[in-house]
């Protein structure tokens, strides 16, 4: 989690906008597709429910019919003038005879109008052989006639009957089991499937669905709205026994999904098949709504995106990078600008703050030169009478033993050390000029100590003698070495000047064999070197702290001393000063 913590710190403010803007864009767009798949799911159940109470309308509009039609046939079965005419005709008269069977012909004229779905009603009297029809009027009948129509009776599992591909609702009087016994009569009203299946029609106009009427438990009548021949394979797959609470059942068979409904009373089962696609048309609607809010989404990121990089990702950059130029030390950066938003007035604000940065550098650095060069100046005002004290007094003890050479040899290299470090006319020199010097400070200590010291001093290449550096800038090393690792030793004493080249820089290397150097004043010498900016009160370092600071000035910060401890045991310190080799 702090992890987590610290790289979301350490992230851009325009990664962090952007992962704002998507955090607020995706629960709009969850809740944009949650809406989108609960409304599909709600608008095709909708669907589902209109084809299903369009088959519960149908099925009690149908049901009532049929309720209908079979109560008249039972009402007028136990109609007098039919139901005595078989047993009177023979104490009538062919006149009464004639007579009822006119009236007969006007009461099924009266049952065919009550109902739309009735296409004819029909009277057999067998011991007449005549045959009365709503539509064809008083005939003669043929035994087989009713004799097929009793045949067929109830054959569909309930009050419906199926005979030369009509559907009647027959009762005889009186019933009989055997058909080959002539009843008195039979009453029957054939249903019109024409009435039927334009009915069907009507409904199948609206929902793209295709609706199916079958009768009987094997379903061997089938209407349906369709034109085309019908497939019962599918209405086949509808159980009754699944469907004796009067329920729509639900399947699904190839692109189609069914709906059915079960009358078992009248031994009908109304069907509807409806296309998946239909089903599936508001859902692709919505999904066609979401994928247009998805790519609504992607632009508005996107655009959102471009805006945020234009508008304060590339200005930031632009000012951050004038920021690391600046950290870098070019401080000759500006940042052109004619914007006059909140980018433009930070762009004329450091462009300022650069201006402003040059005139406090250009008068630090004059500052700190004069400082450097008045500290300089004090410290030779300082060691010249101390040094020049030594010298007199090791001269004197040469000229006490005779050494007319020794002396002079001292005498000449005390006539060059001065010479140098009387010329004020310059403040920087060849790296050559000021190592040569450092050796002649170091042979005149070796005259005074003698033996007890031994000096270990390099070759400088000659491709590193022309490098300039500030003047007095070796030899306050050396001198530190003899005053506090060497002065006290009575023998062994060593002094090494060596130097190093590593890329661009150039490191010499002044080490002694000193045993008092502890850890604890070693981190304070290196500490000192690297807040030289702070300052240090230690009169025994300023030597050293004036070197090292008009080192920086000269080269920069990442130039200087640097302290460690030498192999040979004491300190070890390292002028770093550039160069680039050719």
């Amino acid at each position: 989690m702090r992890f987590i913590r610290g790289r979301w710190r350490e992230t851009s403010i325009v990664v962090k906008l952007m992962i704002a803007f998507v955090l607020v864009i995706l629960p709009l767009y969850g809740i944009s597709i949650m809406i989108t798949q609960v409304s599909s799911k709600q608008m095709q159940t909708e669907v589902e429910k209109a084809h299903e109470s369009k088959l519960y309308f149908y099925h009690n509009h149908l049901q009532f019919e049929l309720e209908r039609m079979s109560a008249l046939v039972t009402e007028f079965s136990f109609d007098e003038p039919m139901s005595t005419l078989s047993t009177r005709a023979a104490i009538m008269s062919r006149y009464e005879v004639t007579s009822s069977l006119n009236n007969i012909h006007n009461k099924l004229g009266q049952i065919m109008v009550t109902s739309p779905y009735i296409n004819d009603v029909v009277y057999y009297v067998p011991a007449l052989d005549k045959r009365v029809s709503a539509v064809d009027g008083i005939r003669d009948a043929e035994d087989s006639e009713w004799q097929n129509l009793l045949a067929t009776m109830g054959n569909l599992n309930g009050e419906l009957s199926h005979s030369n591909n009509d559907l009647y609702f027959l009762k005889s009087n009186p019933y009989n089991m055997n058909p080959e016994e002539p009843p008195n009569f039979i009453l029957g009203i054939r249903l019109s499937a024409e009435e039927l299946k334009h009915r069907l029609q009507q409904l199948s106009e609206t929902g793209e669905s295709e609706i199916t009427l079958s009768f009987g438990e094997q379903h061997n009548v089938v209407i349906s709205s369709s034109e085309q021949s019908v497939s019962v394979k599918p209405i086949q797959a509808v159980s009754p026994e699944a469907t004796e609470s009067m329920q729509v059942t639900k399947f699904q068979s190839g692109p189609y999904l069914f709906y059915s409904l079960h009358d078992k009373a009248h031994s009908f089962t109304l069907t509807a098949s409806i296309p998946q696609y239909v089903l599936s048309a508001p859902l692709k609607q919505y999904n066609i709504w979401l994928w247009m809010v998805t790519f609504m989404s992607v632009v508005i990121i996107i655009i959102f995106s471009l805006s945020i990089y234009r508008s304060i990702h590339q200005p930031l950059s632009v000012l951050m990078r004038g920021f690391r130029m600046a950290e870098q030390g070019e401080t000759s950066i500006e940042i052109p600008t004619s914007r006059r938003d909140e980018f433009g007035y930070l762009y004329s604000r450091f462009n300022y703050m650069i201006e402003r940065l040059h005139i406090l550098i250009d008068e630090n650095y004059v500052a700190r030169i004069r400082s450097s060069e008045a500290e300089l100046k004090h410290l030779q005002s300082q060691i010249q009478p101390h040094f020049l004290y030594n010298s007199l007094f090791s001269i004197k003890q040469m000229a006490e033993v005779e050494n007319v050479e020794l002396i002079q040899e001292f005498t000449d290299y005390l006539g060059q050390y001065f010479r140098y470090m009387s010329r004020d006319s310059h403040s920087e020199v060849s790296l050559g000029a000021e190592v040569d010097h450092a050796l002649v400070y170091a042979s005149i200590q070796k005259i005074r100590f003698g033996p007890r010291i031994q000096l270990k001093l390099e070759d400088l290449d000659a491709r590193y003698r022309v490098i300039s550096v500030p003047r007095v800038m070796i030899q306050p090393i050396v001198e530190n070495v003899f005053e506090h690792a060497l002065a006290k030793r009575s023998q062994g004493g060593i002094l090494q000047v060596s130097y190093e080249q590593n890329q661009d820089n150039l490191s010499i290397r002044i080490e002694d064999d000193g045993d008092q150097l502890s850890d604890d004043t070693l981190n304070f010498l290196q500490s000192a070197f690297e807040e030289t900016e702070r300052g240090h009160r230690n009169e025994e370092i300023t030597g050293l702290m004036n070197v090292n600071q008009r080192l920086r000035i000269k080269f920069g910060p990442a130039f200087g001393l640097t302290a460690q401890r030498s192999e040979l045991g004491g300190l070890c310190i390292v002028v770093n000063i550039p160069w680039k080799g050719e």
